[in-house]
């Protein structure tokens, strides 16, 4: 798999950069929630990098294997620590709902990174479906609600805030919906395209 450093895979680099800036902003203790919707920011940023990148490498003929595969790597590193910082933010009475969303999403993950290696020995790369962009979607505004329900949270202390909270865990838990639905699509894809290789050659 050769490199090139086109302008799409830089936009995928930069997301794996904001992982620990979002990482640092949201676990340092700024007053006022700051760091939290510093964090926020950042991820929304990187989300937007996510589909700029596609469009790019899309509209300007710029698809790499690289691309295809940093691509699903980048989204995992910022998408799953997001998930995992706002989801276990705060112990509440629906923090075993978190804990198992976050597991859901992390083992899936582990799954597909086994079943894409596998497919890489073989020479086959498997680019992400409609279902892995449909996830992410909701996954990602999940976990910005969930962060802006943090920054409130630190900054108002209003029993309100409640409520950002519920409507960010309602989207999450139809991203993780859709991110078993993809996984099964992906694993269907990837059987396919691995008996076809088979039988080429």
């Amino acid at each position: 798999m050769k490199f090139k450093l086109n302008v799409p895979n830089a936009l995928t680099l930069v997301r794996i950069i904001c992982t620990p800036i979002v990482i640092a902003l949201f676990l340092i203790n700024i007053p006022y929630g700051i760091g939290y919707f510093c964090a926020l920011g950042v991820y929304a940023l990187a989300c937007f990098t996510d589909f700029l990148d596609g469009y790019i490498a899309r509209k300007y003929n710029l698809i790499t294997d690289f691309g295809k595969f940093m691509d699903q790597i980048a989204d995992k590193f910022i998408t799953t620590t997001a998930i995992i910082l706002v989801l276990l933010a705060y112990p509440t009475t629906l923090n075993w709902v978190a804990i198992i969303l976050v597991l859901i999403v992390v083992l899936r993950d582990i799954l597909i990174s086994g079943v894409r290696m596998v497919a890489s020995n073989n020479n086959v790369v498997i680019a992400a479906d409609i279902f892995g962009k449909i996830k992410s979607f909701f996954l990602d505004i999940g976990s910005m609600v969930l962060m802006l329900y943090v920054g409130l949270y630190n900054c108002l202390s209003a029993d309100w805030t409640e409520y950002v909270r519920l409507v960010g865990l309602s989207i999450m838990i139809v991203g993780v919906v859709l991110c078993v639905v993809s996984c099964i699509n992906y694993i269907i894809n990837a059987i396919k395209a691995l008996s076809n290789s088979t039988e080429s050659k």
